[in-house]
């Protein structure tokens, strides 16, 4: 059961990234639209959420462990991917006085992961990036 879910947002990811490749060369949004299958307002939206957030377009670790969950990777393929990553971790902007302003890392996915991940997934992940961590923290 929990495979339909991460499908479901995979599917999501491609269709952002397809409407961004299509807007990058040029193609209109109507066009994309048609052959997507979609509404033109949608189309505008994702552009939009492209726009403010142009790291969608890139691989992340929450993808790995949606295609894990999903079962197009195994367990072994997601764990070797997640601890080579070149994980960033969030931090308070040093301009915000007032602490509100987190700015999100790759490694918050980790975290924030769920039922995407087992306690020994997490365990593994913890020990490997812990000098990463740690150094992030000391800044």
């Amino acid at each position: 059961m929990r495979a339909i879910p991460a499908e479901k947002e995979l599917l999501q990811l491609k269709l952002l990234r397809a409407v961004g490749k299509a807007t990058d060369e040029g193609v209109p949004q109507r066009t994309i639209a048609g052959m997507l299958g979609v509404a033109q307002p949608e189309v505008s939206r994702i552009v939009k959420k492209l726009r403010l957030n142009p790291a969608a377009r890139d691989r992340s670790p929450r993808e790995v462990m949606l295609e894990h969950a999903g079962g197009r990777i195994s367990r072994e393929q997601m764990i070797s991917e997640l601890v080579g990553w070149e994980y960033t971790f969030g931090r308070v902007s040093v301009d915000d006085l007032v602490g509100q302003s987190y700015q999100r890392g790759s490694w918050d996915q980790i975290e924030h992961a769920g039922d995407l991940l087992t306690d020994e997934d997490r365990r593994v992940l913890f020990e490997v990036t812990a000098n990463r961590r740690a150094q992030a923290n000391a800044l």
